[in-house]
């Protein structure tokens, strides 16, 4: 599994910019090996995966989709996701997002783009460790029919501050660095 997918995160479209994924440590894949579906040829070769990772209230996220070099074009990567989603059901996920640079394939499979900010902060924690992050990212958020994860609010002051932290607690903040409008990765290059 770590093979393939790591041999999808080196490959890079004609312009060599952007990998198809993020690369997946050894010790990660062993944290999380619970949390993929595995597509096994006859010789129990890993030919495809796909991770469903659990990461809010009601929220969970499709990523590490791989399909090898052998299997693509033939309904693998569709089957895979689709396996994902129905096992999101059954364990009671209202929202499967995934952060992708693959947007038209996973709009086929009825996600659509949604604005970055209205995932919870907790799902850019991988976002850190790209080496895309703030200079060249390129994907965009998306959410499975369009679905919207649950509003979870912390209070940043306690029930007994002062009424100005509260005051201050309700006035808007200013766009920032992860905005997006949906459409457009957070760090993409100018197009200039």
């Amino acid at each position: 599994m770590r093979a393939l997918i790591n041999y999808m995160a080196s490959r890079t479209d004609s312009d060599f910019k952007h990998g198809h994924m993020l690369p997946r440590s050894l010790t990660e894949l062993f944290e999380h090996i619970r949390d993929y579906t595995v597509l096994v040829d006859d010789d129990d070769k890993v030919q495809g995966c796909c991770a469903l990772q659990s990461t809010w209230d009601g929220l969970a996220e499709l990523k590490a989709l791989a399909v090898s070099d052998q299997c693509q074009g033939q309904g693998f990567g569709r089957k895979l996701v689709e396996a994902v989603l129905s096992e999101s059901g059954e364990l009671g996920v209202e929202c499967v997002f995934t952060l992708t640079n693959k947007m038209d394939f996973f709009t086929r499979l009825g996600f659509v783009p949604v604005d970055m900010r209205e995932l919870p902060q907790r799902v850019w924690n991988e976002c850190t460790s790209c080496p895309k992050f703030m200079v060249a990212c390129d994907e965009v958020a998306m959410t499975y029919q369009g679905k919207r994860p649950k509003q979870t609010y912390i209070p940043a002051v306690g029930i007994n501050a002062p009424a100005a932290a509260h005051a201050a607690l309700k006035r808007q903040q200013p766009p920032g660095p992860m905005n997006t409008d949906g459409l457009t990765p957070p760090f993409a290059p100018d197009a200039a």
